[in-house]
């Protein structure tokens, strides 16, 4: 699938900054199609994860033949002794759950050894399990539960699950569903209905929650209540599954901030806007939305909400703001400011005092933080006219990239498409005006790489005031994987991020898989390093009325799979070459012994790409090496920059593609 990109047209045209500072790195992704190989997980089924508790589950989905593991960030299940792992086919897994992990959402993976899955989302919940029965399904009876609990399943098309309840007079409860968040199809309804039948309570979708539902219910009078759920649609079946938790506990609707500081303090509100609890943003990789809960005193369980973590500081809006002279005052670079329409029409304006003229960016962040959001952005001049205005940028939320034609003055104004407000209406916006920014995408959340060979994963680059060379590296791999880094030259856009996985003789491990954090920086130091993060797509915009989120992340994962067709390797990975002259570099393949046809080695980023004045000759390898030439022109642009070269074969129906690990390249004077 295509990189979903921004080009670079799309900014101001940058000047120097005066003074370099942070480098803000934020990675959005279109999830391409599974290949065929790769496994799926649909669901897992069984118990709840529980902190500190043994787990034991069952991933339903596709390609999960040769099970090794089911990874989560709290915790490794293994697949149950005797489980038959030749054939594709539900596994049952088993393990247990860091006694330090925090109630929430979390990503899970299935390693195989032939690959490992995209992110599926799971709850790891403090409430004690409850089994579903068939009893649920008897609606004029249904399965009797004793509160506090927690349940999983899923619901068929045309039929709810419904649930006996016994009550005492005034006694109160919390309801809460999870399902559009952790990826399931079912858009859940739930009702209470008193003794007599009739209904009492109904919640569909619950703002902030991205579709999900949750209520707060005090029963009028001792009986027998029911709970039901049912889709919205009476549509159902297997990838209609939920968690449903049932406990006296708190509302929570949002966690404010929804963007903050490692380390700093963030509020748990419930919807009506009042805070029912304190956290603390924990350390974790920048921009990645992860659990945060607070347990009140005389709660049954935690109130679980989530907070995206950021190395930058966050201002967050000063009320009264919602006309121009009331405008909160920000700096220009103020990295990211945190907001709320309070009410329904509320508009929040700020006041930038920009201390030169020159580019400035202001990104709304919503969709990925799961604010039902949509932003309206309006940049004002001193004078009143208007410079910009966005709503949609393409598939993303709202941006305003401008040129400030002096400095001075100027007013963002914020607002809600619909005119929407309420505590769970909450936005971040990202401010660069001279602080320099590069904004990338991929195409995915993963890297499957062939024993003895590469891989790579597309990296493409959008710049702001970032115009000198970038170094790309390593901070953290599986094992039996190696990086080499390299340098981004500043006419590189897409640049192929490349996996080695060395030893082909190896026995598969658990050091063949792992997440995956890189950094990308100023090689002189100029500008401070930024970890490279995820962040899926938006919704379609026939779905957004869904809440449906992007999740940002920072779990990009990698696995290694069996030896592949052909495996390509350069040699010297670095050379040097004086302007006016040429170099080679010997591209060696090792084959499989079936695999005797032509390898076409050729640049694997486009040609204007390269360094001004750098040339590279490819061509067909038919037997174990090809000699590639690179050429410096007498006016080769001096300094270091990475080539990425891939080969390309055919045989029958395969066509595959592999990676040339790169190639760094230092243009001298002569």
């Amino acid at each position: 699938m295509a990189v979903s990109c921004l080009p670079n047209s799309s900014l101001p045209s940058a000047t120097a900054a005066a003074r370099p500072a942070v480098l803000c790195l934020l990675l959005g992704f279109l999830l391409p199609s599974a290949a065929a190989q790769d496994p799926l997980v649909d669901r897992l089924d069984g118990p709840a994860l529980r902190p500190g508790q043994p787990a034991a589950v069952t991933s339903v989905g596709k390609q999960q033949q040769g099970c090794i593991s089911l990874w989560t960030p709290v915790g490794t299940l293994r697949p149950k002794a005797g489980s038959d792992l030749s054939k594709d086919q539900p596994v049952a897994l088993e393990g247990s759950i860091a006694a330090n992990a925090v109630p929430g959402i979390y990503p899970v993976r299935l390693i195989t050894n032939h690959g490992v899955s995209e992110a599926a989302w799971t709850v790891v919940d403090d409430l004690p399990f409850t089994a579903l029965t068939a009893e649920a399904d008897n609606r004029s009876a249904g399965q009797p539960l004793s509160l506090p609990c927690c349940l999983n399943g899923s619901v068929a098309a045309v039929a709810s699950k419904t649930f006996k309840l016994n009550l005492a007079a005034n006694q109160v409860f919390t309801a809460e569903v999870f399902a559009r968040r952790i990826g399931s199809d079912l858009d859940p309804v739930l009702r209470i209905l008193g003794p007599d039948g009739r209904e009492l309570l109904w919640s569909d979708d619950f703002p902030g929650l991205e579709g999900d539902s949750q209520f707060r219910f005090e029963a009028p009078a001792a009986g027998e209540y029911r709970l039901e759920l049912r889709d919205v649609r009476y549509s159902g079946g297997a990838r209609h599954f939920f968690h449903l938790r049932l406990a006296r506990m708190p509302l929570s609707a949002a966690a404010l901030p929804r963007i903050a500081t490692n380390g700093k303090p963030i509020s748990i509100t419930d919807a009506a806007g009042t805070v029912v609890g304190e956290a603390t943003a924990p350390a974790a990789p920048a921009e990645d939305l992860i659990p945060v809960s607070f347990r009140a005193s005389d709660a049954e369980a935690s109130s679980i909400a989530a907070v995206a973590v950021t190395n930058s500081s966050v201002l967050s809006e000063t009320e009264p703001n919602s006309t121009r002279e009331q405008a909160s005052e920000v700096p220009a670079d103020a990295g990211v400011i945190s907001g709320v329409f309070q009410s329904a029409g509320d508009a929040d304006w700020f006041r930038i005092n920009a201390p030169a003229a020159g580019p400035l960016l202001v990104q709304a962040r919503t969709r990925d933080v799961s604010s039902p959001c949509d932003l309206v952005l309006e940049i004002f001049k001193d004078d009143g006219g208007k410079l910009a205005e966005s709503d949609d940028a393409g598939p993303r939320d709202a941006e305003l990239s401008v040129q400030l034609p002096a400095p001075g003055n100027y007013f963002v104004r914020v607002t809600e498409l619909a005119g929407r407000g309420g505590p769970e209406w909450f936005y971040a916006l990202n401010l660069f005006h001279t602080t320099p920014a590069v904004i990338a995408t991929a195409p995915s959340d993963r890297l499957n790489i062939p024993r003895g060979g590469s891989a790579s994963l597309p990296i493409t680059l959008r710049r702001f005031r970032c115009d000198g060379p970038l170094l790309v590296e390593p901070t953290m791999l599986p094992a039996a994987l190696r990086m080499e880094p390299f340098t981004i030259h500043p006419k590189q856009a897409v640049v192929p991020v490349t996996l080695t996985a060395v030893d082909p003789a190896a026995a598969p491990s658990d050091a063949d898989w792992g997440p995956i954090t890189l950094k990308i920086s100023a090689p002189d130091g100029s500008v401070p390093s930024a970890l490279l993060q995820l962040n899926p797509p938006p919704p379609k915009k026939q779905d957004s009325e869904l809440f449906r989120s992007r999740r940002t992340r920072a779990d990009l994962f990698a696995s290694i799979t069996p030896v592949a067709e052909f495996s390509l390797a350069p040699d010297p990975v670095t050379v040097s070459v004086t302007q006016g002259t040429a170099a080679t570099v010997t591209i060696r393949s090792v084959r499989a012994a079936d695999w005797t046809v032509p390898i076409e080695i050729a640049l694997a980023t486009p040609a204007d790409q390269l360094p001004p004045g750098l040339t590279v000759a490819g061509g067909s390898m038919a037997a174990g090496e090809l000699a590639v030439t690179i050429t410096a022109a007498a006016d080769a642009a001096v300094g270091p920059s990475t080539l990425f070269l891939q080969g390309k074969s055919k045989k029958d129906k395969a066509e595959p593609v592999r990676p040339v690990p790169p190639i760094r390249v230092n243009v001298v004077a002569k």
